[in-house]
């Protein structure tokens, strides 16, 4: 595993707690990882709110790509309607990695329609924020069927906890600014009722 990898995972991760969730530090987060392991493509995907009902697509959120990606790759991943056994090992926490060809159908086609030879998923969780698992990082490979190494998944399950760190920290800005908002809502109604 070259050095080069592990060095890029730690710049990616000093730019998520510098500039948080945002598109551009997501973006430049997997850019850079993902050149460093040289995958063909890194996307982030949310789940739905309906993701608990197993009704949902997982919605496209921030994606990199080596090359320019099709319609296929810019649309909604149908996780729970195709592959039911992977949101079990996600929702649990864990990784996931295939060769294509030994994916069952549908997902088999859908990933086949994109290019894609090997794929991994890692979950994003947000843990006590919400108690969701908020989504998953994907990374293709569409050049060759990848053996991932151990190396290889110890540095994308740093970047998938710095993204999930990094999300955390904005949802706790989020929710804090909500109520500072709730506050201050209140203490005008009291400050008008007492005048």
């Amino acid at each position: 595993m070259p050095l080069e990898a592990f060095t890029k995972v730690s710049e990616a991760t000093r730019l998520l707690v510098e500039q948080g969730f945002t598109p551009e530090a997501v973006t430049g987060a997997i850019e850079m990882v993902a050149r460093a392991l040289k995958v063909d493509r890194a996307l982030v995907y949310e789940n739905g709110k309906g993701a608990v009902a197993r009704k949902c697509e997982s919605a496209l959120r921030h994606a990199w790509s080596e090359t320019p990606m099709t319609g296929a790759v810019r649309r909604n991943f149908p996780l729970w309607e195709q592959a039911a056994g992977w949101v079990e090992v996600l929702s649990r926490g864990q990784p996931l990695w295939e060769l294509v060809r030994n994916v069952p159908q549908p997902m088999r086609g859908f990933l086949e329609e994109q290019g894609v030879q090997s794929v991994m998923l890692l979950p994003i969780s947000v843990g006590s924020v919400n108690g969701q698992w908020w989504g998953f990082l994907r990374l293709d490979d569409c050049q060759k069927e990848r053996r991932w190494t151990q190396e290889e998944l110890s540095i994308l399950r740093t970047l998938t906890r710095s993204l999930s760190n990094a999300l955390k920290q904005d949802l706790r800005r989020e929710a804090l600014a909500q109520t500072r908002m709730e506050l201050q809502a209140m203490m005008l109604r009291c400050a008008a009722g007492t005048r």
